[in-house]
């Protein structure tokens, strides 16, 4: 297999800058504190650089002088100013130091209020676009794999913005001023003693690829972390009942070490850089000693200067960190930023009708969809939903039912044939609008870890409270509400463990009752129940149907008995439609799942009555 083409340099710059450039375009907002930031570490690194000009002059001012052979006592001399003039000249040392420490302060602060918002305004957005994406990414993509994402990812890189933006600007700067500095003070002295700082970029080099791969497997890790977490919280019942939490615990504690090897990687690449470094200036050092040796030059000029080569340490530090920094941070932004380019599968179109009220007619002409698979969910299904009436779906797992339910709320389009609403294909539809008409009720409830009455008032965020006890009590949920610890401020738990199924399902109820949309999806909302919860949640079902056009799945056909019309479905296809009685008489299918369900107890017909 021949090895892909390599790119050219300047696209290989392009390509590796790239995620920077886009992440400094979030800095636009903020650009005014982001160059204020700027100009303070400019303003720092100047100070820091003059800071050995401030010290050589003080000590000269004051006449210190050493011998060239050895330091004595008696080999000292004052030959300059008064004590007021020393004294104000030595106070141009913590002068400095204070200016320095004040720009650098104001430098950090600033950028860090920029990146800090940045790291708001990104999470923000790309939680946004997640949520602007359709059902099926979520069906391909991991939860745990998303939160390490918007969560993990987009913190390290943020950090980049704080390091990279202020290091890259203050610290060569500190470093141009200390090294003119020490140029004016002793060109000779410096070229001999910095002739080694330029081997400084080959560990930084070597290392940074080192990095990047690590940090790359690092960040990977961190969202199968992420993953393994999201999913043994999500299921801990199961993990329980089956036992599993050494098992469990064995597959985090991989994961953890397997982090950890990453991250010793990263730490071992980056680390050494710096004592590298510092073995670059010890020999640096050296040469200074041997300058000395052959040159005459006073005590205080040698100790500037020394104290300005030591001066060039930290900024040089800082810089050699930027290109392991950016390696990482890299690594995150193009994972955030890959996020953010995928589009939606169902999009609206340009000028999308905003639906504010429908009738309920549904209507599906030809359609066939599938997921992806070589089989088809449905296929060529044509039904007629009429308005204010309510419709069964009826048949075996795995027949289209959920599918249908789907495909009209749009979470997927059809690859043939049109579903409408009120005649308009819902393609022509803004989403948003569509689903604000549509309530839906499912078999496995989702309550937030939240109170009684927000979860009941998420149907519709602007209700009153008042409408939210009408809309309990319709759902036969009041009496169970008031009867727990703290009335309708309860907390009902993670996806509201701290209720039976049933209170659930009427809390479910009382949302979709609040919404007081005018098509309503139910899909199989009473199968998990036991008899006396279903019949609860059939009644309030019932009071929630009225004068509503209703589309049912469900697996108890006597729940479905007084429907208007009972559709059998069988392998994508419509195989039947009528009342129960008709389907009786004309449909084999229906009369099978009919037997099997009530001809087993004494060949009883069951109640008419749901």
């Amino acid at each position: 297999m021949s090895k892909p083409a390599k790119l050219p340099f300047p696209q290989l710059v392009r390509a590796f800058w790239s995620p920077y450039l886009r992440l400094l375009g979030y800095m636009k907002p903020y650009r005014k504190r982001f160059f204020l930031g700027i100009l303070f570490g400019v303003l720092a690194g100047i100070v820091s650089g003059s800071l050995t000009l401030v010290i050589l002059k003080a000590g000269e001012s004051i006449g210190v002088k050493v011998d060239k052979s050895a330091l004595v006592p008696g080999a000292i001399s004052n030959d300059g100013p008064g004590i007021e003039g020393v004294i104000w000249i030595s106070l141009l040392i913590p002068l400095v130091m204070v200016l320095r420490g004040l720009f650098s302060y104001l430098n950090v602060y600033y950028l860090a209020w920029v990146s800090l918002r940045v790291l708001r305004d990104i999470r923000t957005q790309l939680f946004s676009h997640l949520m602007s994406q359709s059902l099926d990414f979520f069906n391909r993509e991991k939860a745990g794999k998303l939160m390490s994402r918007v969560m993990s990812d987009t913190r390290v890189t943020q950090n980049a913005l704080t390091s990279i933006s202020g290091d890259i600007i203050k610290d060569p700067i500190a470093i141009l001023t200390q090294v003119g500095v020490l140029v004016a003070i002793d060109w000779k002295f410096s070229l001999t003693t910095l002739v080694l700082f330029p081997l400084c970029i080959v560990p930084v080099v070597f290392f940074g690829r080192k990095v990047r791969l690590a940090g790359k497997a690092e960040e990977k890790e961190a969202a199968q972390m992420s993953i393994i977490l999201q999913e043994t919280f999500a299921g801990v019942r199961v993990i329980k009942s089956f036992a599993r939490e050494d098992y469990q615990t064995a597959q985090f504690a991989k994961s953890s070490d397997t982090q950890c090897r990453n991250s010793l990687r990263v730490r071992r690449s980056s680390d050494i850089v710096q004592p590298l470094i510092e073995s670059v200036a010890a020999f640096g050092v050296v040469l200074a000693m041997i300058y000395v040796y052959y040159y005459d030059i006073s005590f205080i000029k040698f100790a500037a200067l020394c104290g300005g080569i030591f001066m060039l340490y930290n900024p040089v530090k800082n810089l050699s960190r930027i290109p392991m920094l950016m390696q990482k941070s890299m690594v995150s932004a193009e994972n955030v930023f890959s996020l953010m380019s995928m589009t939606p599968s169902i999009t609206d179109k340009p000028g999308a009708k905003v639906l504010t009220h429908c009738e309920g007619r549904i209507d599906l002409e030809n359609v066939s969809f599938d997921y992806g698979t070589d089989k088809a969910a449905v296929q060529n299904v044509t039904l007629h939903i009429e308005q204010g009436k309510k419709y069964a779906l009826v048949g075996a797992s795995g027949a289209g039912k959920s599918t249908i339910l789907s495909l009209i709320m749009r979470f997927y389009d059809p690859q043939h044939g049109v579903v409408r609403l009120d005649g308009t294909d819902l393609r022509d539809l803004a989403q948003h609008s569509l689903r604000e008409q549509v309530g839906m009720v499912t078999q496995e409830t989702f309550l937030f870890h939240d109170t009684i009455f927000e979860n009941i008032r998420y149907g519709r965020l602007d209700a009153t409270k008042d409408e939210v006890i009408a809309a309990a009590k319709s759902a036969f949920a009041h009496d169970f509400i008031m009867a727990q610890p703290d009335g309708y401020e309860t907390i009902v738990g993670d996806k509201g463990c701290m209720l039976s199924g049933g209170q659930q399902q009427r809390l479910a109820i009382a949302r979709a009752l609040l919404k007081n949309a005018p098509v309503l999806l139910l899909d199989e909302a009473t199968s998990a129940l036991d008899s006396e919860s279903e019949r609860m949640v059939q009644a309030a079902l019932e009071r929630l149907s009225e004068g509503r056009t209703v589309v049912a799945i469900a697996h108890r056909l006597s729940t479905i008995l007084k429907s208007d019309c009972i559709v059998v479905m069988d392998h994508g296809r419509i195989a039947a439609t009528g009342r129960h009685e008709e389907l009786l008489a004309k449909s084999d299918l229906y009369r099978s799942l009919y037997e099997l369900q009530f001809h087993h107890s004494e060949g009883s017909v069951p109640s008419l009555t749901v």
